[in-house]
């Protein structure tokens, strides 16, 4: 430092090198612990999402948060995102103050502190430039390296991520029938309301119209990692469904479901944009999955929608069980199948395959 500096410059600039010493192990720890904790604050609820640096390899949980009870993790991730957002905003006033204090020195002081700072820099007294240290030079170069493949790992890796969530979607025929009220993991059933319309044909079974607002086609799936399994839900938002029943009449029901995939939604935006790409559910060139009756038989107290269900492309037969209480006009039903998603190519291969479940409960309710 210049020797003119006063005893109190020379507090502050020492004092700001430790706090920038402080905040670069701070700030990416505080983060390691929120995510670790794995709970969004947005929605005040769990978020077993897997953290990778960029993209590179996934970074593990830190004192085995992910399993701890509920309000620990919430209690953690709140108290972690505060601590972290203080010290981003005090990185920020250091940042403008090291800068100003500099360009102070340089502009103002007419003195060497910026000429110390950067290298090559000519000093505005015409005195020769201190010798050139070469480990601290090795350093810096180190420094820069590391820093150039970090930055070319994260152009990567948010390239990745903009072109999944940019994929060209189709334009699609399926009506919205997007629940306003039941969240995610909400078990609402399906009510369904008589049409008026009659029937093609003496005797054929009339046509059931859904109640959009108390209907839903949820899904649940298992999440592994490290930390272990995670119980995962999800729902299309968007889906039709021609329903023509008649208990009296079963070898002449039939229904015809349309899901658009692309309405995918886990509360998750990277895994929503993600099982829209080629890997996962190719909405692009498959925009909807369907299931088609054969035929509709009894079970038990309940029945059994025997059809065709076809994702990305492919086409499986499978028994769909579900129960019906009808009350005039109005129907209330319930149903759930589980398939494995290796018979329809969904996620074979892709990043993060291993780490969902084979087999995906789908709920119509």
């Amino acid at each position: 430092m210049p020797p003119h500096m006063p005893a109190c410059e020379r507090f502050v600039a020492k004092a700001t090198h430790w706090a920038f010493y402080a905040l670069m192990i701070g700030l990416p720890l505080s983060g390691w612990v929120f995510v670790s904790a794995g709970w969004s604050l947005h929605d005040n609820s769990s978020l077993a999402v897997p953290t990778h640096f960029f993209g590179t390899f996934q970074v593990p949980a830190l004192f085995g948060l992910s399993r701890a009870a509920e309000d620990v993790r919430a209690a953690v991730a709140q108290a972690s995102m505060s601590a972290h957002s203080l010290m981003a905003w005090a990185a920020l006033v250091l940042v403008v103050l090291h800068v100003g204090a500099a360009l102070k020195h340089h502009l103002f002081d007419k003195d060497n502190v910026l000429t110390h700072m950067i290298p090559g820099l000519r000093a505005l007294d015409g005195s020769a430039p201190p010798p050139k240290n070469p480990q601290r030079l090795a350093v810096l170069g180190v420094g820069l390296g590391l820093a150039g493949i970090a930055l070319a790992a994260a152009l990567f890796a948010v390239s990745g991520y903009v072109a999944a969530a940019s994929a060209p979607q189709h334009q699609s025929s399926v009506e919205i029938a997007e629940p306003a009220a039941p969240p995610v993991e909400d078990t609402a059933t399906e009510t369904a309301e008589a049409a008026p319309a009659a029937p093609a044909e003496p005797g054929a079974p009339p046509a059931w119209r859904v109640d959009a607002g108390a209907s839903a086609v949820n899904f649940t799936y298992v999440y592994s990692d490290e930390s272990g399994e995670t119980p995962m839900n999800g729902r299309f938002t968007r889906w039709r469904a021609d329903i023509r029943f008649d208990p009296e009449n079963l070898p002449a029901s039939r229904a015809n479901v349309a899901i658009e995939t692309a309405s995918v939604n886990t509360a998750v935006a990277y895994h929503n944009n993600t099982l829209a790409t080629a890997a996962w559910f190719n909405s692009a060139a498959n925009p909807s999955a369907t299931f088609v009756t054969r035929e509709i038989v009894a079970r038990g107290n309940g029945y059994e929608a025997r059809g065709d269900l076809t994702i990305k492309g492919v086409t499986r037969r499978v028994a769909l069980p579900f129960t019906l209480a009808i009350e005039g006009d109005r129907a209330t039903m319930e149903g759930s199948l589980s398939i494995a998603r290796a018979d329809f190519g969904i996620g074979a291969g892709a990043e993060g395959d291993d780490m969902i479940g084979p087999n995906v409960t789908i709920k119509s309710a």
